[in-house]
């Protein structure tokens, strides 16, 4: 579940994760392991590249894969997307501010969106040895346990995720899809949200609590002590246009460390792909199709650009002609 989270949050900051250190796993790689990814990868569309043009007739729509945390890098970038985003009809984005301001207020009416509210909790759950090591890792980043048994599975992991020296950084939230969107309201363009965002809780919220418990059991041994080398790897990829490079490496990573069967591992990932990428791509399209205006911009993030079923290969599929263009 922890890799699914990760990829959920669609590529964390490398400048955050700087002063906490971490290694690119990607210079690691065994010549067979860099062999299957890149076999992996030989036949997926739109692999590279964080913004591409997308025309048809007189419509263009800039689709610009984003990084939901903060990274000073992304200063410059934002700074050469300036004219873009001011002469935009539209911002699309997975979420406005606003939007997920409602999504907030809304959990805190509903607390069994992210909670365990009726029933045992997760101390109950886990069994005795798991629960000893998951109250550990909750307890080093500063989730007293009492409070992490209260959490559903989906909420608990997403929170164990961030390494503990992100905490100490501020303006961690100010990523790329934010700065485009305080631009486009700094310069009068409008902005919307291509989903509801309490749909992504509702999605995480799929499975019932018990096999929420059982996944979280099995990729326990995943989280690890808080090294940043995930992230960082995540970081780094993202600014060298390769989110579908440190996608393949995820998996690679979660198939060789998870507990499950080599099968059932598999089923599980493609569930997820299929839930937080493939199937909210889909529902994306007719929204940019319906978009006011001529001249559209797409920040999302960039796991959800390339690939058979991601965001460009279904432009293409609607008639547009795709374009690589700077970053």
């Amino acid at each position: 579940m922890r890799a699914f989270l990760l990829l959920f949050l669609c590529l964390l900051p490398g400048g955050v994760f700087a002063a906490c250190g971490g290694n690119d796993l990607r210079l690691t790689l065994s010549p067979a392991e860099r062999e299957q990814i890149q076999a992996d990868l030989a036949d997926v569309p739109f692999k590279e590249g964080n913004h591409w043009i997308a025309t048809k007739g007189t419509r263009r729509v800039h689709v610009i894969g984003t990084m939901h945390l903060n990274d000073p890098r992304m200063e410059k970038i934002t700074k050469d997307l300036t004219p873009l985003i001011t002469g935009a009809d539209t911002l699309l984005l997975e979420a406005t501010s606003a939007d997920q301001t409602a999504m907030q207020k809304q959990m805190g009416k509903t607390p069994s969106l992210y909670l365990i509210t009726e029933g045992p909790s997760l101390i109950d759950r886990m069994g005795e040895e798991d629960w000893a090591l998951l109250s550990e890792r909750s307890a080093a980043r500063g989730i007293p346990p009492w409070m992490a048994a209260k959490m559903r599975p989906w909420f608990l992991s997403l929170s164990l995720s961030l390494p503990p020296c992100l905490k100490q950084k501020e303006q961690i939230k100010d990523g790329m899809d934010r700065r485009l969107e305080m631009l486009a309201h700094e310069n009068g363009v409008a902005t919307a949200s291509l989903e509801d965002p309490l749909t992504v809780i509702e999605t995480l919220n799929l499975h019932p609590l018990d096999e929420q418990v059982r996944q979280m059991r099995a990729t326990l041994s995943m989280y690890g002590n808080g090294s940043p080398d995930d992230y960082h790897t995540m970081a780094e990829s993202y600014f060298d246009e390769e989110a579908r490079f440190y996608l393949a490496l995820a998996k690679q990573r979660f198939k060789a460390d998870t507990k499950l069967p080599a099968a059932e591992a598999e089923a599980l990932w493609d569930e997820a792909m299929q839930l937080l990428i493939r199937e909210r791509n889909h529902n994306w399209i007719p929204v940019i199709e319906a978009a006011d205006g001529d001249r559209i911009v797409v920040a999302v993030g960039a796991l959800h650009l390339p690939g058979p079923d991601g965001v460009l290969n279904l432009l293409a599929k609607q008639g547009y002609h795709l374009q690589r263009a700077a970053f």
